[in-house]
């Protein structure tokens, strides 16, 4: 079942209707790097929205955007060190409400929206926005969101679609309190990884719109960057899976190598018993550990499935 779905949300809608978040116990964090064409109205629509507790950090922008931020009567801040995880920390910094809510300020999301997150916020230590229409968003950029899901949800034995999404909200307390060491765009997975083991993370559906100004993010090196930090999450996190996969893939390259041997020139119909032996035991020994970690993966995503929905009741329950 996808986190997109509620877990039995039709015998808690009741429940959640009772655990409505006042917009005063909400601070709403807009990071900000050269952005002037689209930062007025970002700010506007949230301010119509009825947030009026709004952080713009910016990342040392070269145009207008502070400037142009000042005429909505938000408070602005500078960023400490750099990319979006500089500006994620240093707000961390500052805020001093229970909830606090992310958004890009490229006006690609929908304040109208960040309701649907506070709804689930109360249980969660983590609502993600999770990107339904996707047709704003590059094809190379899909591509590579559905690998990074992929990947994370084999480690953390998730269902997320949308892992990268730039949306979400956060109880402030756990999220001043995580060990955040990402200094860009890979910051998004290592706060995911740290909820998700605290099974304590859930998807909610939402728009995306048509970006206003130029992409921040490098479709190729942030990709990268992206699955490289999940693969070490997922080695500190879940290091069975993380090494049976590698195991996997240091033993089946030299299986299939000596399995083909016989076909590559000069070896050209070479035959050898033992060639067949030490290849077939490095295929089997690579699928045995292919398969242990699938395995893992597999119990991990149950034990987690159980244990949210058990929190998910037991929560629920408590506002009778």
């Amino acid at each position: 079942m996808s986190t997109v779905e509620n877990i039995n949300e039709d015998e808690f809608s009741l429940q959640y209707q009772f655990s409505q978040i006042d917009r005063s116990e909400v601070t709403v964090i807009v990071p900000t790097l050269n952005e002037e064409k689209s930062i007025g109205l970002v700010i506007q629509n949230l301010q119509l929205e009825g947030f009026s507790k709004i952080l713009v950090v910016d990342g040392n922008s070269v145009d207008n955007t502070v400037e142009y931020a000042k005429n909505y009567n938000v408070e602005i801040i500078q960023q400490k060190g750099k990319g979006k995880a500089g500006a994620i920390k240093t707000a961390l910094e500052v805020v001093k409400t229970p909830y606090i809510v992310l958004i890009d300020g490229d006006s690609t999301y929908n304040p109208s929206e960040i309701d649907r997150l506070l709804e689930k916020a109360p249980i969660y230590n983590q609502v993600i926005g999770a990107r339904q229409d996707k047709v704003n968003i590059k094809r190379i950029n899909r591509f590579g969101n559905n690998v990074i899901n992929g990947i994370f949800n084999v480690f953390f034995g998730t269902d997320l679609n949308d892992v990268c999404s730039g949306m979400y909200c956060l109880k402030t307390k756990f999220a001043k309190n995580l060990p955040l060491y990402s200094d860009g765009f890979d910051i998004e997975v290592e706060i995911a990884a740290h909820c998700s083991c605290s099974n304590s993370i859930k998807e909610v559906p939402i728009s995306y719109n048509k970006r206003i100004g130029i992409q921040k993010l490098n479709s190729f090196r942030d990709g990268f960057k992206i699955i490289f930090e999940i693969l070490d999450l997922g080695r500190k996190f879940n290091p069975i899976v993380f090494y049976s996969f590698l195991l996997a893939i240091i033993v089946g390259i030299p299986g299939l190598a000596l399995l083909a041997l016989p076909s590559i020139p000069p070896f050209n119909g070479y035959q050898s018993t033992l060639l067949g032996v030490f290849s077939s035991l490095f295929i089997t020994t690579s699928i045995q550990f292919l398969i242990l970690a699938i395995i893992v993966s597999q119990i991990k995503h149950l034990i987690r499935y159980y244990n949210m929905s058990q929190i998910e009741k037991k929560r629920a329950n408590s506002y009778y």
